[in-house]
């Protein structure tokens, strides 16, 4: 996606059986939990419009075999 880096570090959303939404987000340095709605919804609406955005997993093969090309 280019210059659209929405997340810095790796991040995990888990859903519970309940519902409830936790991020766990790790950089190099520590993992951080986080279990407020109002830090965890952001993260989710942000991996949504991330997946959105994304090429389709056909897409995504054509364009590496594309760039792989220039590369031999």
């Amino acid at each position: 996606m280019g210059e659209h880096r929405t997340f810095d570090v790796p991040v995990n959303i888990l859903t519970r059986q309940d519902r409830y939404l936790i991020c766990y987000a790790e950089s190099q340095v520590q993992g951080n939990l986080d279990r407020e709605s109002t830090s965890v919804v952001p993260v989710l609406t942000a991996y949504h419009q991330v997946q959105a955005e994304a090429l389709s997993q056909a897409a995504s093969t054509a364009m590496l075999e594309e760039l792989r090309k220039g590369f031999q």
